[in-house]
């Protein structure tokens, strides 16, 4: 048995105990669903610091850029020099694109888990069905372990949410997000210019 093969077994044996945690098989699917969403949730947390903790110092750099040219384009502007305004807005607009490009990959890196516990649920549940009560156009008479798991990811997620700030490690990952968040950041807008007019 190669090592892949071993890590699977050990995964496995680990989360098909939660679903047989009580004899009811009902009701250990869904705490073994439950308890395999909040481990996606908190790994999907653990990535997003680790990846914001890694790239502070490349995701500072953007945002220093951005307000500077922000604010210099605004100055421009106020100074009436049309190609100087130019020049920094674009400059400004690069910037705000690989902030806003960076922001949408660290929200995605929480993600990743979801198709390896799908993957994982498929090789268990895919012929677990649970009849709905009346027939849907788009999903038939029943729905499968995908059904039952994402609003369950969902619902975790919401919950995790409201109790990570409590948590040791993720306290301290809320408090540097926070701090990045009020850290001193001042753009000059267009209404500073009519403001001084």
């Amino acid at each position: 048995m190669n090592f892949f093969q071993t890590v699977y077994f050990n995964i496995d044996a680990f989360l098909i105990f939660f679903y047989r945690i009580t004899e009811n098989s009902v009701a250990g699917y869904f705490i073994g669903t439950w308890v395999l969403s909040l481990l996606c949730v908190i790994i999907g947390e653990f990535t997003i610091s680790l990846a914001f903790r890694f790239n502070k110092e490349y995701i500072d750099h953007d945002n220093r850029k951005m307000v500077k040219m922000q604010n210099l384009s605004v100055q421009a502007l106020m100074a009436k020099d049309k190609m100087s305004y130019k020049a920094c807005n674009k400059e400004a607009n690069e910037a705000f694109g690989k902030v806003f490009f960076k922001q949408i990959a660290l929200a995605a890196s929480s993600l990743w888990p979801i198709p390896f516990a799908l993957g994982w649920m498929q090789t268990r549940f895919l012929d677990v069905e649970f009849l709905l009560p009346c027939r849907l156009p788009a999903l038939g008479e029943s729905v499968g372990y995908a059904f039952t798991f994402i609003p369950m990811y969902i619902l975790a997620r919401i919950l995790f949410g409201k109790i990570k700030h409590k948590l040791p490690y993720f306290k301290k990952t809320q408090e540097i997000l926070a701090e990045y968040n009020e850290g001193p950041r001042k753009t000059m807008s267009f209404s500073d210019k009519t403001d001084r007019e």
